[in-house]
């Protein structure tokens, strides 16, 4: 068997590898790896060549752009059955904004797997949870190869491909794991990261709550599948705290929220609105996208809500957030994209001990940074288009760069990290299914949420007794202890303090009436004044003697 990558949008986000597993009687399959921008299967397969399958790790726009004008050969789409459910409704959604080629294309070559999955004989795929997103999954590929020389009697090898991944958990569905019943021999690995993650989680969930609480509207925008998430984790978040809020869905994140059959308690997902007061509430959170305010149900509730100065505007952002302009409302923005942190990165490469590293999902120094960053394996950082073998003749391959010397310290390196990794027989393969939602494994900081939203204050009554003649009649805990203070009340008393240290325009000018009506007086001012037609002002009556 010989088995070689090429990256197949290198120029573009790199998230995309063409993988070709030849056998010994000639026998070809190619594989694509996530359908980029940029991914043209016409420039990259020879004229002999066929596609054999494509591999969808999640749906997010980024990975299947091109997922429909690549069909080709009759090959199936394999992924996880969560992410052909998001598809169904994903794929549609995404035409009216981007040019995605014929879809109906791609959602019939759609073929959600869960077990092994022949392509031909000896090579076979799987899913395997991933974290990132809901439904998100990597991929395990196996090939049978008789002439290996590390196990002549079994000869089995294994592919890991990570996709974009997380070790959190996220909204239930499991992250990427670290130990396997078998070796890794290759790792194809997304570096995408993000070391803020969990600051930006939690800074996003401390806002929010505090806004809904004091009872101001709350707008969060976020891309469908990040609503979904930070839906779930607002609504467990909630009940924890034991003071729940109404969480409304709005648009293609409650399409998607009821697709994946969620049922968190306090959140109601409602895909159409006619008018946006029918899914904002006083007191309530209403997620909705896209991420930006410029289109969509977002721009339609920022409107809503943009005069209102006790209302808040919380951005989930993925890239660089597009500040609203022209809003009285509160305005944050949290960069928010679910990567895992870059020393996750180093460990998930130390405790799977793979023989060879392809670096994915970056391009330019990042590759060569990460080329250099593994001691104990052999690394693939290129950035190239070309076609590079990682296996043949039963032995995973030394890149061309390294010297013979340098070979022999990293497969000394890789025998001594080989020897700490635990026999793990028993584990298994963990699929892309639902779990119960795990707060603080997804990186919720709960103590920090339950010190905030649950803070005692002393009574103040407490050590003073009733009046002799029983006119103060306060009630008391028979322990003398602390009674609560409510968070609304610490909340309001925090932003009657703000509004009264808020800017505010105080002029003086003449004016003369102009009539005395009974219904209407309208006054005409003598002098310049800064004030738009509409504005409402106090006006203060000073009545000058007359000259007569």
């Amino acid at each position: 068997m010989r088995v070689s990558y090429q990256h197949a949008n290198i120029n573009s986000g790199n998230e995309s590898t063409l993988l070709r597993f030849t056998a010994a009687d000639g026998t070809r399959a190619c594989i694509l790896v996530d359908a980029g921008d940029g991914v043209n299967l016409d420039t990259l397969l020879a004229d002999d060549e066929y596609l054999n399958a494509i591999l969808l790790t999640h749906p997010h726009i980024d990975h299947y752009r091109t997922l429909a004008t690549n069909v080709r050969h009759s090959a199936p789409i394999y992924t996880a059955d969560t992410t052909a459910a998001i598809l169904e409704q994903a794929l549609p959604e995404a035409t009216q904004d981007n040019d995605l080629g014929d879809v109906s294309t791609a959602l019939d070559a759609l073929e959600p797997i869960n077990e092994w999955t022949s392509i031909l004989n000896g090579l076979e795929v799987r899913p395997i949870a991933a974290g990132h997103t809901p439904g998100g999954a990597g991929f395990l590929i196996r090939f049978h190869d008789e002439t290996a020389t590390d196990d002549p009697l079994h000869g089995e090898q294994h592919i890991l491909i990570s996709g974009d991944f997380t070790t959190r958990p996220c909204a239930g569905f499991p992250g990427l794991a670290t130990s396997y019943p078998f070796d890794i021999d290759c790792l194809l690995l997304n570096v995408a990261s993000n070391d803020s993650y969990t600051t930006s989680l939690n800074e996003s969930l401390q806002l929010t709550l505090e806004h809904a609480y004091a009872g101001s509207r709350v707008v969060v925008a976020a891309s469908s599948l990040t609503g979904v998430h930070y839906a779930t984790l607002l609504g467990h978040c909630t009940e924890v705290l034991e003071r729940e809020v109404p969480i409304t869905l709005v648009g293609q994140a409650a399409k998607l929220y009821d697709s994946l059959e969620y049922d968190v308690s306090g959140v109601e997902p409602t895909a159409v609105f006619d008018r946006p007061n029918e899914v904002l509430a006083d007191g309530g959170i209403t997620i909705a996208g896209p991420e930006t305010p410029t289109t969509g149900s977002t721009q339609r509730l920022l409107q809503a809500i943009g005069d209102d100065p006790a209302a808040a505007f919380v951005q989930l952002t993925m890239e660089d957030e597009v500040d609203p302009s022209d809003t009285r409302c509160t305005t944050q923005a949290f960069p928010l994209p679910n990567h895992p942190s870059s020393e996750t990165i180093s460990n998930i490469v130390h405790d799977i001990a793979p023989k060879e590293v392809v670096i994915k999902h970056a391009n330019g120094s990042t590759l060569k940074e990460f080329q250099r960053r593994f001691d104990h394996c052999f690394t693939w950082g290129t950035n190239d288009t070309g076609v590079h073998c990682l296996y043949e003749n039963g032995e995973w391959q030394v890149p061309d760069w390294i010297t013979d010397s340098t070979a022999s310290r990293i497969q000394s390196r890789q025998w001594d990290v080989l020897q700490e990794q635990p026999l793990e027989t028993d584990v298994s393969l963990p699929r892309c299914r639902q779990r119960s939602v795990d707060l603080e494994a997804e990186g919720v900081d709960l103590d920090a949420l339950e010190e905030t939203f649950s803070r005692p204050i002393e009574d103040p009554y407490a050590g003073s007794d009733p009046g002799n003649d029983g006119s103060k009649a306060v009630a008391r805990d028979t322990d003398d202890q602390q009674t609560d203070r409510s968070f609304e009340a610490d909340v309001l008393a925090r932003l009657e303090a703000i509004e009264t240290t808020l800017e505010q325009s105080e002029e003086t000018v003449s004016a003369r009436v102009l009539s005395d009506g009974a219904d209407t007086q309208v006054l005409e001012l003598l002098e310049q004044a800064n004030v738009e037609a509409g504005d409402v002002v106090d006006v203060t009556i000073k009545t000058e003697p007359s000259d007569d």
